[in-house]
């Protein structure tokens, strides 16, 4: 596995709406590795800051070497993590406000708003917040 700080690891910077999507990475890097869940557990803290480290060596599973309980421990003291990113209509009223108060004049730009409107919009359809018309 790559070492810490590598810009080929997953970071974990203390989001909880992202917390998801480390673990996910982190999974996939450690399954391309073939770890078991031991390494998993010995793996995982390296990735975070020190508290975080000190903070998770603590919860059940990384004792026992149970990456699955590990897991599922860490998600459970992160309120909201295990449902990863929310958006509201609200996110989407302002990333449509951010880019109407300025002037798209390259396709750069108009790709830049396309990639923030995109994931919000397509999240609050379905998950039922508006509509495919509201869109």
């Amino acid at each position: 596995m790559p070492g810490p700080g590598s810009s080929k690891v997953p970071a974990f910077n203390e989001e909880t709406l992202e917390l998801q999507e480390f673990l996910e990475l982190f999974e996939d890097l450690a399954s391309s590795y073939g770890l078991n869940d031991a390494d998993k557990c010995k793996m995982i803290v390296q990735y975070v800051n020190l508290e975080t480290k000190r903070f998770w060596v603590t919860l059940t599973g990384y004792e026992s070497k149970d990456f699955g309980a590990l897991k599922t421990n860490i998600l459970g003291q992160y309120p909201g993590a295990a449902k990863g990113a929310r958006y509201t209509i609200c996110d989407l009223e302002r990333v449509i406000l951010n880019m109407a108060e300025s002037d798209i004049s390259t396709e750069t730009e108009l790709l830049q708003y396309y990639h923030q409107f995109r994931p919000i919009a397509v999240w609050l359809v379905t998950n039922s917040k508006i509509s495919t018309r509201e869109q």
